[in-house]
């Protein structure tokens, strides 16, 4: 007769043997966690600014930008890498159940990232808005570096998820190398290929940096030289990329040199003389009789067209409304979308503050002989994002109506969930714009004092706007050249 004793614990012992490796692993994810986290508080404190600053360095090129990224990001993967080797030399675990101790924080970093993916509405005009704000205190080590590669791409998004992967990688590296055979061949020869190829990497780069670090640079016009420019938000790409051009510094530095104020503040400045030129939309009647009062006469030069556009919720029927349409609306005459060919609901129509350059376009160009009907305080937009964010967001109705400028509703602050109307039948795209098809064509103005005797650097400036050159950085940034 079998012993019952047999009979119970045999399951009992395979069972324990299958949960065996359990609590080893639970202790190897709360160590990689503890690990991760005082490396983001102690290389965000004491490393990370640092970096940023020197990426923002004078004198340090696009090349040497994107190398130096590339360098940060290898350096971090390496400091990974050795906690995985670590890990390996000191744990129980195989490597499988090893290489995911990092299972945890990395489903964590996805969760947050997905959630800052949804709240910003999937836009990489979003990217560093209030909904990325946990992902980037998970990821803080990286937030400078993706800050100073924004000029660069366009799709931030993604290189958040990259940063969310690359410590994970790094550690799953570090244990697969340690656990790779040490021993090679029947000489007992110890294998340091993968020794040899870090060397290799880290060296590789560190030259190429040095490299484009001493390479010379002739700008056109020298950083202390350079004009005291300001301007509409939506001429801010294409400014930066003119003080990229003309004085050689890197793309990230220019971002985080040129700031620029709302259109009305650039024409005050200017004729406070506290900019040399300005890049706007035409002047407001007060802007007008601002420049007179003070006895300044403003020169306009016509560098660049845009379209000035409207918009309205992607899920709104109405896809085309007439000139005539537009301005009953926004005199009050016409109330409903079912008078347009849409539902029957009413029209919440925004406008812009007074003396913005959109709200000037809307009045002079649009508007033209036809006054304006007093929106509501809540109806009124003070930045030019408010006005599509308004529109994209508004409620369950979507029966909200908005205008704003063709690149910066396109590119600068674009949203999936509106679409822009076309306008007398015509669409709103490059095409029209450049052949002037589409009924509101804006231009973009570079505006400076007539009659005072300009610095060489200006004259230069302006001269570098009219050349081929200069046009291709106007349509670069968003702009048809006048005369291309």
């Amino acid at each position: 007769m079998s012993d019952p004793k047999g009979i119970i614990t045999e399951p009992e012992t395979g069972a324990s043997m299958r949960l065996a490796w359990f609590w080893p692993w639970l202790g190897g994810t709360f160590m990689f966690g503890l690990f991760s986290v005082m490396f983001n508080v102690f290389w965000s404190m004491i490393v990370a600014s640092n970096v940023q600053l020197l990426l923002r360095r004078e004198g340090v090129s696009d090349t040497a930008v994107i190398v130096m990224m590339i360098l940060y990001a290898w350096i971090i993967g390496l400091i990974f890498a050795a906690y995985g080797v670590w890990s390996a030399r000191t744990s129980s675990l195989r490597k499988l159940p090893l290489m995911l101790t990092g299972l945890l924080s990395l489903l964590s970093g996805l969760s947050l990232w997905i959630v800052g993916l949804q709240g910003s509405g999937g836009q990489p005009a979003e990217v560093w808005g209030s909904s990325w704000q946990l992902f980037s205190i998970y990821h803080a080590w990286a937030e400078p570096v993706l800050e100073v590669l924004e000029p660069y791409t366009q799709h931030g998004e993604i290189w958040f998820l990259l940063t969310a992967l690359l410590p994970i990688a790094g550690m799953v590296v570090g244990v697969g190398v340690d656990r790779y055979p040490a021993v090679a061949g029947k000489n007992g020869k110890v294998d340091r290929r993968w020794q040899w190829v870090v060397a290799a990497m880290s060296a590789a780069l560190v030259i190429v940096l040095t490299i484009a670090l001493m390479l010379p640079q002739r700008p056109l016009i020298a950083e202390r030289d350079f004009p005291v420019v300001d301007g509409a938000t939506a001429a801010i790409p294409f400014a930066q990329d003119m003080l990229h051009e003309l004085t050689g510094m890197s793309k990230a530095r220019a971002a985080h040199e040129l700031r620029f104020n709302t259109t009305h503040q650039a024409y005050v400045n200017l004729i406070d003389k506290k900019a040399d030129l300005i890049l706007v939309a035409g002047p407001s009647d007060g802007e007008l009789q601002l420049a007179k009062s003070q006895g300044v006469k403003m020169k306009l030069t016509p560098i660049g067209r845009d379209a000035f556009i409207f918009l309205v919720h992607f899920d709104n029927p109405v896809h085309n409304l007439s000139s005539k349409q537009i301005r009953r609306i926004y005199e009050g005459s016409i109330h409903n979308w079912s008078e347009v060919g849409g539902k029957d609901q009413p029209i919440v129509a925004y406008q812009r503050e007074e003396n913005s350059g959109s709200q000037t376009y809307m009045q002079k160009k649009v508007m033209a002989d036809h006054e304006m009907a007093e929106p509501p305080r809540e109806r009124t937009i003070g930045i030019m994002g408010g006005m599509i964010n308004a529109v994209a967001d508004y409620n369950k109705d979507h029966n909200a109506l908005g205008y704003s400028f063709y690149y910066f509703a396109n590119v600068m602050h674009k949203r999936q969930e509106v679409k822009f109307l076309s306008i007398d039948g015509v669409v709103p795209n490059k095409e029209h714009i450049r052949s002037q098809q589409y009924p509101f064509t804006a231009q973009l103005f570079v505006v400076t004092r007539e009659g005072e005797k300009s610095s060489p650097s200006v004259q230069r400036l302006l001269q570098w706007l009219q050349s081929e050159d200069g046009k291709r950085i106007i349509e670069q940034g968003g702009f048809i050249p006048v005369n291309p």
